[in-house]
């Protein structure tokens, strides 16, 4: 799926590609280390090198750093869905906030919908068409027909039907929500606010990955493996990629000229 970049998603890949990054290099660094530590204790080799940042630090002896070794995988890939998770509703947050601004700021993007709803309004209140007023009767089951005529007619004719007129209401409730996401409510936000499309199999994945963020951000006992950390990225950046690109071909669109 090609993605139209905005800077929330550019900056969310290459954070994401940078944590990858580090992860590697981590992978590559403690076997190697404890390579060196078998040394140092076999005698072939004097001692282990220097530490960056920590040089000045002589806490930490071959067993101790043996002792973190161990645990390894389970911290990293537990520090790597942390950060990982992080970056994802961060991109999400701009993603939106990127939204106001290439329409030009909340204040503007609201009182543009305000104005038009308004329009709509003003010319609407004095539409006199049968259409409408056959509208305006009681639902009658055996009208449905015609109800859809009228409907069909009025839509011709750029009449802006009840839910339409509620557009300001829900772009002012959109900033509003924003300023307080919460990452549980991100799938509701997108399907609710954006009508994008989401499978209940990748709201399910989605809350399963921020059920295991937060139990390593609780300290509830968890055990993650590389694997695992690195398959619930991939399925953060399968989201990222599936929002950015509906959001840019849907929403990224300049309307301030329109009449």
């Amino acid at each position: 799926m090609s993605v139209n970049i905005t800077n929330a998603y550019a900056r969310y890949r290459s954070q994401s590609n940078a944590l990858l990054d580090f992860a590697v290099l981590v992978a590559h660094a403690v076997p190697a280390l404890k390579t060196e530590i078998q040394a140092v204790k076999a005698g072939t080799l004097a001692h282990l090198p220097r530490p960056d940042f920590f040089h000045k630090s002589n806490r930490s002896t071959p067993d101790d750093l043996l002792k973190t070794e161990a645990h390894y995988e389970r911290y990293l890939a537990s520090y790597v869905l942390l950060a990982h998770f992080s970056f994802f509703e961060s991109f999400v947050e701009d993603l939106i906030k990127e939204l106001f601004v290439f329409h030009g700021g909340e204040a503007e993007f609201l009182a543009r919908i305000e104005s038009r709803v308004g329009s709509f309004l003003a010319r609407q209140a004095n539409e006199k068409t049968g259409a409408k007023r056959k509208l305006q009767d009681s639902d009658k089951p055996a009208w449905r027909p015609r109800y859809r005529k009228y409907s069909r007619e009025l839509d011709d004719a750029g009449f802006r039907f009840p839910a339409e007129l509620l557009a300001p209401y829900g772009v002012r409730s959109l900033i509003g929500k924003i300023k307080n996401l919460k990452a549980a409510h991100i799938p509701d936000l997108l399907i609710h606010a954006f009508q994008l499309k989401l499978s209940q199999t990748e709201i399910d994945k989605y809350h399963q990955v921020r059920s295991a963020r937060n139990a390593v951000a609780h300290g509830d006992p968890i055990t993650l493996t590389m694997r695992q950390a690195v398959e619930m990225n991939r399925t953060l950046r399968d989201l990222a990629v599936k929002i950015a690109s509906y959001m840019t071909d849907n929403f990224f669109v300049i309307e301030k000229y329109i009449p």
